[in-house]
């Protein structure tokens, strides 16, 4: 049976340009953020993602750094920190198309 175990970079690899992701919730904890920052230095974009519930530092991360094109989710928040400042600049800009989950 093949290891299923890989590298980080390796990983990231596996996530072409336009790819669908699904991300757990995470305001600030339990979110994949080695895995995101590995995506982002391969320079993957017109990325589609979903948080569901709702999203938070991870998602941000992949906003502001403008390689999400359309996303999903019923919220998104910092949780106690407060809003998450790229989502709504993004939202706002219409530099974002979102699809509301609630």
């Amino acid at each position: 049976m093949k290891d299923k175990v890989v590298a980080l970079d390796q990983a990231a690899e596996s996530i072409p340009d336009g790819s669908f992701l699904g991300l757990p919730l995470a305001q600030t904890e339990n979110a994949p953020m080695s895995f995101l920052r590995a995506v982002l230095r391969r320079g993957v974009k017109n990325l589609r993602v979903a948080t569901l519930p709702g999203g938070g530092m991870n998602i941000d991360l992949l906003i502001g750094a403008q390689r999400v094109v359309e996303y999903e989710t019923c919220y998104c928040s910092l949780g106690e920190y407060g809003q998450a400042p790229n989502f709504q600049r993004a939202l706002r800009s219409g530099a974002l198309k979102m699809k509301d989950s609630t």
